[in-house]
């Protein structure tokens, strides 16, 4: 039998296309995944990053609709805005998956690989590293800020909103104590939650593309 018409016609109308091109794109997003995960993180081997990658991409919440249902917004809801505690809890999800990841009593290395698995299982790319000096309370510590740029497509294959505000920006903050040197795992910051701005990844790039993560 011959493909109808009508549904032939219904897909290439501009409201058709409007709705295929996302799903298209989200498709296309899990390519960009390759040939970025051999990673040596400080004391943490490139098998054993591996090890914790896997343990990271094997969680619901890392592809739609787990990006959507709880984890982030937009998604296949269409124009509805989250609500202010729905945005409250994104930070602290992300970072309660990091050290879930990492495990207990984890390495500062072991952190740094549990951030950038989980970010990567995403399908985060990792653009920038920026250490800012925490003025307001102690001069002797700094905040280091691993951030990530994620696909806001890969939140939802019919995300149509997505086309218009491309990244959501993701930073991995790590305190650092600068008398001894350490360091530690502090937060997960989404800073572009829903539609709030277009960040520009390659203006904001100071890493080589496929680059891992490390402590200067």
């Amino acid at each position: 039998m011959g493909a109808n018409p009508k549904i032939a016609i219904g897909l290439l109308s501009p409201v058709g296309l409007l709705f295929a091109l996302p799903i298209a794109l989200w498709a296309f997003s899990f390519t960009e995944l390759f040939g970025q995960e051999k990673c040596r993180i400080g004391s943490i081997s490139d098998v054993e990053y591996e090890r914790i990658l896997s343990r990271a991409g094997a969680q619901r919440w890392t592809v739609w609709p787990g990006l959507s249902n709880g984890v982030f917004w937009p998604s296949d809801n269409g124009f509805r805005s989250p609500t202010a505690s729905f945005n409250g809890n994104i930070n602290d999800q992300l970072l309660s998956h990091v050290r879930e990841i990492a495990g207990s009593d984890a390495s500062v290395d072991r952190q740094l690989a549990a951030g950038h698995a989980v970010m990567r299982s995403m399908g985060a790319e990792y653009v920038r590293t920026q250490e800012v000096p925490d003025v307001g309370r102690d001069r002797g510590a700094s905040s280091v800020h691993f951030t990530y740029y994620l696909p806001q497509v890969r939140f939802a294959p019919a995300c149509v909103l997505c086309l218009i505000w491309w990244h959501t920006t993701i930073d991995v903050i790590f305190s650092h104590d600068l008398a001894t040197d350490r360091y530690g795992l502090q937060a997960v910051t989404v800073h572009h939650t829903g539609l709030k701005g277009t960040p520009d990844k390659e203006r904001a790039r100071n890493v080589p593309w496929g680059s891992c993560p490390k402590f200067q």
